[in-house]
């Protein structure tokens, strides 16, 4: 009786992970490769901010968010970054 409960266990648990290892990932589009590569471009170039406005019961909330990118920080050229990219993605 151990056993069955021990081998439906280690069954239900690899039936899952096993449809995940036999996805196979799509090739990106020529138009996906340019979008996240000029996105990469954009953020090398300066930070970028996010402001984000709410009310609720609390009363308004309000944050405010700056990112940096590696690339940024490391003062690294945006036009760099984007051969960088077309290359690695291509």
């Amino acid at each position: 009786m151990e056993i069955q409960k021990v081998c439906l266990s280690f069954f239900l648990f690899l039936v899952p992970l096993g449809g995940c290892a036999t996805n196979d990932a799509k090739p990106l589009s020529e138009a996906e490769i340019e979008n996240i590569c000029k996105k990469k471009k954009l953020e090398a170039s300066k930070p970028m901010t996010n402001v984000s406005l709410a009310t609720g019961s609390e009363g308004p909330k309000y944050e405010i968010g700056i990112t940096m990118s590696s690339d940024f920080i490391a003062g690294r050229d945006p036009e760099e970054v984007y051969k960088d990219c077309k290359l690695s993605l291509s």
